[in-house]
């Protein structure tokens, strides 16, 4: 996995953009995700961003643009999936969007509460491994409103564009304490309990 963290990213808004990048995707063994949605600013949430990473490249995705996002989905659910705080995306894209996945998921905040940190959220652990200072701005956004601004793009591509290094690194530690499998366990009864719906709680919040 890459070890330097690319701040650059595509937006995806059109049909081409969308089947160039599922074409990568059924190629790529794993992808780094998170999700922007408006449950802060309506009763229904929906996803209204999905941010992905694959091999240090990122991609911003806009659901809200027209464009057919079943071969997509299909193309998301066959890779293995790091998330950070994986319990509320997976609830999320279930709901909005009726995606499940189909392999393994990497939930870097289960590493984080393995390896007996105290703060779990993304900035903290981001800070901790890696010595780097994330913004909060953008935690907030009123997420369908477009366009969106610079800021609020650079916030969203925060959010995966480290969680494959953070694995590299949680998983070393994972590994020295015995605990791998424990990881593996637990991210699978995130999954498990994901297909149940209910409102999910903010990893944000954490």
């Amino acid at each position: 996995m890459p070890t330097k963290q690319n701040s650059t990213y595509t937006y995806v808004d059109t049909q081409e953009k969308l089947d160039q990048l599922e074409a990568r995707l059924r190629h790529e063994p794993h992808a780094a995700m998170d999700t922007e949605a408006d449950s802060l600013h309506r009763y229904s949430a929906k996803i209204c961003l999905i941010q992905l990473t694959l091999d240090g490249d990122n991609y911003i995705i806009d659901p809200l643009a027209e464009m057919e996002l079943a071969g997509f989905l299909d193309a998301l659910s066959q890779s293995t999936l790091i998330l950070h705080g994986g319990d509320y995306d997976l609830r999320m894209m279930l709901g909005s969007l009726g995606f499940r996945p189909k392999r393994a998921v990497y939930d870097t905040l289960v590493a984080a509460q393995l390896l007996g940190h105290t703060q779990f959220g993304l900035v903290a652990i981001v800070e901790h491994y890696l010595d780097i200072q994330l913004s909060k701005q953008g935690q907030k956004s009123d997420w369908p409103r477009r366009p969106l601004t610079p800021e609020q793009l650079a916030y969203a591509c925060d959010d995966t564009r480290f969680l494959e290094t953070l694995v590299k690194l949680m998983d070393a530690k994972l590994e020295e304490l015995g605990r791998i499998a424990w990881h593996r366990e637990s991210c699978e009864a995130v999954v498990r309990a994901t297909a149940i719906q209910k409102p999910p709680p903010d990893p944000e919040d954490v």
